[in-house]
């Protein structure tokens, strides 16, 4: 997954820093709600849904907790998902939680090789869920993580609205966690030297010139990044620093 600055606007990037401090104040549904529908008039998604499942969701549906919020998909389509236990041959949900990895419908859809997926695809056709964007990250604790849903056939299009999703995935979760897991930053404890370097990618320092600033080895560097990633649950160097943001251990 690459996430390339170049795509966005300036419009784009102060839309995206106002739904970045937006995030880090979301404590109810009803505020990620608000902010998931901002997020909604800088891309075109016809529906938003997410959750955050508390035990493995590839077996139990997220629909069925109260770790969840639809935002704006068919009412209809959700209760017929959870009716028919869709969740146990949607290709989509079960791909996510292996890796947490932003998939676009349409491609992990050419991948199916069983007549009950190609079944829950033909269904979903009916409800007009063509194409669409599923993302999220893994939870700080290791266990589980979250996800996002976003519908729409144009998203996957341009790479302007994969960029956004990407760019926001780690803040969403953070908020998506604030409302279900009380998460703070308490849950996660950075080395001094993980948020030193932390920052200065924020500053837009590659490996090699944090070496040089901190008169360590690039090698060093890279270890000290790999470590952070893996207590953030992120899954590239940028994500690490805007998941350490979200939870303001750096500023």
């Amino acid at each position: 997954m690459l996430t390339n600055l170049s795509d966005l606007s300036k419009s784009d990037l102060v839309s995206l820093s106002e739904i970045v401090y937006l995030s880090t104040s979301v404590r109810k549904k009803e505020e990620l709600g608000d902010l998931l529908r901002v997020v909604t008039h800088l891309i075109p998604t016809t529906g938003v849904v997410a959750g955050l499942p508390s035990k493995d969701p590839r077996h139990d549906s997220i629909i069925e907790t109260e770790r969840y919020m639809n935002v704006s998909y068919s009412i209809s389509w959700l209760t017929l998902y959870q009716e028919r236990k869709f969740h146990l041959v949607d290709p989509i949900f079960q791909n996510h939680f292996e890796y947490f990895g932003r998939q676009v419908w349409s491609e992990t859809y050419k991948r199916v090789s069983t007549m009950a997926e190609r079944k829950f695809i033909e269904t979903s056709l009916d409800f007009d869920l063509d194409d669409g964007v599923t993302l999220g990250q893994r939870s700080y604790s290791g266990k589980g993580g979250s996800t996002f849903s976003f519908a729409g056939n144009e998203i996957s299009r341009h790479s302007r609205h994969l960029t956004i999703l990407d760019l926001l995935s780690p803040h969403l979760h953070a908020a998506l966690s604030n409302i279900f897991l009380q998460s703070s930053s308490a849950a996660v404890s950075l080395t001094n030297r993980e948020k030193e370097v932390l920052i200065w990618i924020k500053e837009g320092k590659t490996n090699w010139e944090i070496s040089q600033i901190l008169k360590v080895s690039e090698r060093t560097i890279v270890f000290h990044m790999q470590n952070a990633m893996r207590k953030l649950g992120a899954r590239n160097r940028v994500q690490a620093m805007a998941t350490a943001l979200s939870l303001r251990l750096i500023e």
